[in-house]
């Protein structure tokens, strides 16, 4: 698998998928994480030149001859490794300007991806990494940067080594939004803890999965797959990434409120059904996800226990299958939330 900007998004590496024809950078699909099966992964506009054998020797990155100073072993294969992928151009007026996600092992990338691997086992610091920079804190920092590329000094820039009381928190949110399919499966056995067990959201809502369901052994079932979920999770991570950093409250609700207007103009207009799934956004990085403006205005105000089911026309992955949005629909207060989230961290 080779990686290209468009297939991942904040903590999610099963963003988008290109269409078969795939020669606008419009052509490509949303993935919906709650539909596919553990071993689905990405259409890719690129393929590996020559025998699979050699094509890892011709990355920069592999390690051959003697131990080398950062410690990786003789003979080292670099894509053998999970990676914090990051997009190289920075989008400055987009709704997230760092947008990083874990990539898995036997998996390479085209330039416009820089990547991050660690020589450790236990794979910490790569799981603090991903989860700092799933955060809007370090998307401010790069933001205030101003620059169009990431560059190697701008991420060994970022911060590491944050309090390890926040660490069970940040670890299991990171890692449920990350672990999407099978090629995780040992990434989250190597690093579950029994604390994600005990673990909780910050408010009750029946859209949210049990930390209590968590296992040591992957699933479908353990990621995080509903929009409503994800979305959760990145706010709670927001949180406990300002606080490990030592900002206040009212620092990180200044950051969003200042710095993230687009972000904050779809979160005014995204809404959710009952089950997690979102019926209707403005986001332009979700297009192709629920109802068209026409027929949301038209159902927009079902009452408790009705339903609409919708076919999917839109997207060339899930083009005629069906799903049904369960009323009524609601949206999300972001700065409500971080309030909550919050209050609650500091109880913990």
């Amino acid at each position: 698998m080779i990686y290209s900007g468009p297939h991942f998004f904040v903590s999610n590496p099963l963003y988008k998928t290109p269409r078969v024809l795939c020669t606008e950078n419009s052509h490509y699909d949303i993935i919906d994480s709650g539909i596919n099966d553990n071993g689905f992964i990405a259409r890719t506009n690129y393929v590996p030149s020559g025998d699979l054998e050699i094509f890892p020797k011709l990355i920069k990155g592999f390690k051959t001859g003697e131990k080398t100073e950062s410690g990786f072993d003789e003979y080292d294969n670099w894509t053998d490794y999970y990676k914090v992928g990051f997009r190289k151009m920075l989008n400055q007026s987009g709704e997230r300007t760092l947008i990083s996600a874990i990539l898995p092992p036997k998996t390479s990338h085209t330039n416009g991806v820089v990547s991050v691997t660690f020589k450790e086992k236990n794979h910490d610091s790569l799981i603090e990494l991903t989860g700092l920079c799933a955060s809007i804190v370090l998307d401010f920092f790069i933001k205030t940067v101003g620059a169009s590329n990431l560059t190697d000094s701008r991420i060994t820039a970022f911060p590491l080594g944050i309090s390890e009381k926040y660490k069970p928190y940040l670890f299991s949110r990171t890692l449920l939004l990350n672990c999407v399919n099978q090629y995780y499966a040992p990434l989250w056995a190597e690093n579950y803890r029994v604390a994600f067990h005990g673990d909780a959201w910050s408010k009750k809502e029946g859209r949210l999965k049990d930390f209590a369901e968590l296992s040591a052994t992957w699933s479908w079932s353990t990621p995080l797959r509903n929009w409503y979920e994800r979305r959760q999770a990145l706010v709670e991570i927001d949180v406990l990434t300002a606080m490990a950093l030592g900002l206040s409250s009212a620092e990180l609700i200044l950051i969003y409120n200042v710095q993230f207007p687009v972000l904050q103009q779809n979160e005014d207009d995204t809404w959710y059904d009952q089950t997690g799934n979102i019926v209707f956004t403005c986001s332009k990085g979700l297009t192709g996800v629920g109802l068209d403006r026409p027929v949301w205005e038209k159902i927009r105000t079902l009452s408790a226990g009705e339903t609409y089911e919708h076919t999917i026309e839109k997207s060339e992955l899930y083009r005629g299958q069906k799903v049904v949005y369960h009323a009524p629909f609601e949206k999300c207060d972001r700065v409500q939330d971080y309030e909550t989230a919050w209050e609650w961290f500091e109880q913990l």
